[in-house]
C-alpha cells in the first residue's frame, strides 16, 4: 500500500483531536509503519502501527481523563468490546485465537486472546486488547497466528526434575525491595530473603536447562571495601544543579511529573537539530540528544539520578586510581549516609583501556548482606567530571532496621521451596532457531498459584512468587 494509503488508512482508524500533530512517521525495514501524534505537551498521544498492506498491529492511545468507577462496564460488556475491535480487524481470528485471559492493569482491563496448542498458549502470539471502564479502546497488539510448533514424543517426569532442582538449588540470603504490582507481598518494602538464584525451567523432552544458572554460586560475586570515612568530614551544601554541573549556558527545556519522582531535562541555549523529519530517530533526538537529564525524589528533594547526553571532552587522561578517588568523592558529597554501608563491586575489566570514561558499582551491604540495588558512577576521564550517577533506590532508615539475622535458616528454605515447588509446560520460543519456532518447557512455579517461585521470606518463610510470569 502506498505511504499516502497507509496515512489515510491510519486516521481511519482512531479519531484525533484538532490540537494533535504528528510527531512520528517511520517506515521500518520488517515493512511496518508507525504513526504516532501528540498535543503540544507531548503527555497525551495516539500511536498507530500497521502493516504493509494497512492491516492494525499496534494502537495505544495515552490520556489523562479520570473515569469514575461509577459509570464503568461491566466485565462481559468490556470483553465483547474487546471482540468487536478484533474481529473488525481480523474478522476471522477467532477461528485461530481463543479468549484465555484478563488481567486488570492501571485504569484499564487486558483481555489476551491466544493461539492454542496442548491446551497452552503460544508466547507471542494472538493478541491482546486494552479496554478502560467506559469500553473505549486504549491499546492493541496483534502479533498475529503462528505456525503450530512440533509436539514431543515423550516428556520428562516430574519426579526426575524434582530430583535435578533437589542436587542444583541456589538460594542466597539478599535484602532486596519488594512492590505488590510484580510480588505477592503486603507492602512495598525492603525485605530480608533468600533470593532463588536458579534458572528452573527445563526442555519438555530432556533434562536440560533452557538456560544454565543465573549465576554460579559457587563463584560469588567479589566486593572491596571503601576508603575509611573521613574523620573529620564536613558535610557542604550544594544545590542540585551545582552537583549535576549544570552551568549558565544550559536552560531547563521540560520538567514531567514521574510519580515519586520528577524528571528534569537542560539543554544548551543555542542548540538545533541538524537533521529533523518525523522518523523515531529524529523524535528521540529531539528529546534526547545533547541533554542533561535528572531524576529528582519528591520526598527528599535530591537527585536519585542524572546523565549527561551532551559529550563533554577535556584534556585529562586520567587512570582508574583517579577516576576511582573522583567517584569516592562524589559520593562523600552526594550521600554521605550511605557510605558507611558502601562496598565496591569488582568487576571483570578491572585493567586500565582507552575508553573515555569509567564505571563502578557499589553495592550496600549490612552485616555481610548485600541489598540488591546499585550506586553506579562514571568519570569522565578526559574533564574529570561525573557523566552518569545513578544513586540508591532504598530508604537509609528502613535500611539499618531491617533484620540481619534470618528467622529462618538455608536448610529451612530449602526444605521450603522444594515442599511447594511444581512444574507446568509452557510453550517457550526457541531463541537457538533462526527462524521463529517454540519449544515445550517445564516451568517451576509454585504449587498453589502456578506462578513463579522468586524468594522466600527469611522472617517467615512464606514462599514470595512474581506476578508476571516468566
Amino acid at each position: 500500500m502506498q505511504k499516502d494509503k497507509l496515512k489515510e488508512r491510519a486516521l481511519s482508524i482512531v479519531p484525533l483531536p484538532s490540537n494533535y500533530k504528528l510527531i512520528i512517521e517511520e517506515y521500518s525495514e520488517d515493512e511496518r509503519v508507525l504513526f504516532s501524534w501528540a498535543n503540544e505537551q507531548q503527555d497525551e498521544s495516539v500511536t498507530v502501527e500497521l502493516d504493509c498492506i494497512g492491516n492494525l498491529t499496534y494502537l495505544s492511545i495515552e490520556k489523562n481523563d479520570s473515569v469514575s468507577e461509577a459509570d464503568s462496564l461491566s466485565f462481559d460488556e468490556k470483553r465483547r468490546c474487546a471482540e468487536q475491535i478484533l474481529l473488525s480487524h481480523y474478522p476471522s481470528a477467532l477461528e485461530d485465537l481463543t479468549f484465555s485471559k484478563a488481567i486488570e492493569l492501571s485504569g484499564v482491563e487486558r483481555f489476551y486472546f491466544e493461539q492454542i496448542v496442548m491446551d497452552l498458549p503460544l508466547e507471542h502470539a494472538g493478541c491482546f486488547i486494552d479496554v478502560d471502564p467506559l469500553g473505549n479502546i486504549v491499546g492493541f497488539r496483534y502479533n498475529g497466528v503462528k505456525i503450530s510448533p512440533n509436539i514431543p514424543s515423550s516428556l520428562v517426569s516430574k519426579e526426575a526434575l524434582m530430583e535435578y532442582v533437589r542436587n542444583s538449588l541456589a538460594l542466597q540470603l539478599v535484602i532486596t525491595k519488594l512492590s505488590r504490582d510484580v510480588y505477592n507481598v503486603k507492602k512495598d518494602r525492603l525485605h530480608l530473603v533468600y533470593q532463588v538464584n536458579s534458572f528452573l525451567h527445563f526442555k519438555a523432552d530432556s533434562l536440560e536447562p533452557t538456560l544454565t544458572i543465573m549465576r554460579d554460586e559457587n563463584e560469588p560475586e567479589s566486593y572491596a571495601a571503601l576508603p575509611h570515612l573521613p574523620a573529620n568530614l564536613i558535610v557542604n551544601e550544594f544545590t542540585n544543579e551545582e552537583i549535576i554541573g549544570i552551568t549558565g549556558e544550559l536552560e531547563l527545556i521540560r520538567e514531567v511529573d514521574r510519580g515519586p519522582e520528577i524528571g528534569i531535562v537542560w539543554r544548551k541555549r543555542d542548540w538545533k537539530m541538524s537533521d529533523k523529519d518525523l522518523s523515531m530517530n529524529s523524535f528521540f533526538n529531539m528529546q534526547s540528544e545533547d541533554t542533561v537529564k535528572a531524576m529528582i525524589s519528591k520526598k527528599t528533594g535530591k537527585i536519585r539520578s542524572f546523565g549527561w547526553m551532551h559529550e563533554r571532552l577535556g584534556n585529562l587522561q586520567l587512570n582508574q586510581e583517579a577516576c576511582y578517588q573522583i567517584a569516592i568523592d562524589f559520593l562523600l558529597k552526594i550521600i554521605p549516609d550511605y557510605y558507611p554501608y558502601l562496598q565496591r563491586l569488582i568487576q571483570e575489566d578491572e585493567e586500565e583501556d582507552e575508553r573515555k570514561s569509567k564505571s563502578f558499582i557499589f553495592h550496600a551491604h549490612n552485616q555481610g548482606i548485600a541489598i540488591l540495588d546499585m550506586v553506579i558512577i562514571v568519570v569522565n576521564r578526559t574533564t574529570g567530571h561525573i557523566d552518569y550517577y545513578s544513586g540508591p533506590n532504598f530508604d537509609l532508615d528502613e535500611f539499618s532496621q531491617i533484620p540481619t539475622v534470618p528467622a529462618i535458616t538455608m536448610e529451612e528454605a530449602y526444605r521450603l521451596f522444594l515442599e511447594n515447588v511444581d512444574f507446568q509446560l509452557v510453550w517457550d520460543k526457541n531463541y537457538e532457531d533462526e527462524i521463529e519456532s517454540y519449544q515445550l518447557v517445564y516451568q517451576a512455579c509454585d504449587r498453589h498459584t502456578r506462578s513463579p517461585i522468586r524468594y522466600i521470606d527469611a522472617t517467615t518463610g512464606e514462599i514470595i512468587v512474581s506476578n508476571v510470569l516468566a
